[in-house]
């Protein structure tokens, strides 16, 4: 099955514009502190999907919304 699982997505402009924005400000914050990680935008996508996927479900009406995090979760 994994053949079968999309490897590539498309984005909206304002997602890309925001990644690119976010990836760029961090990696200034690594550099102000002395770190020289630099971040990208595939980066930003890995970590989000790797740490919020979990918490994603459905609503009353079958919309997607976040869960919120419990006490005590990981």
């Amino acid at each position: 099955m994994a053949e079968n699982i999309k490897s590539t997505i498309r984005l909206k402009k304002t997602e890309a514009t925001a990644l690119k924005e976010a990836a760029f400000f961090l990696t200034k914050q690594a550099i102000m502190k002395g770190k020289q990680k630099i971040y990208t935008e595939a980066d930003l996508v890995h970590f989000a999907i790797e740490k919020l996927l979990k918490y994603i479900e459905l609503d009353d009406s079958g919309n997607l919304k976040l869960r919120q995090k419990k006490e005590g979760e990981e």
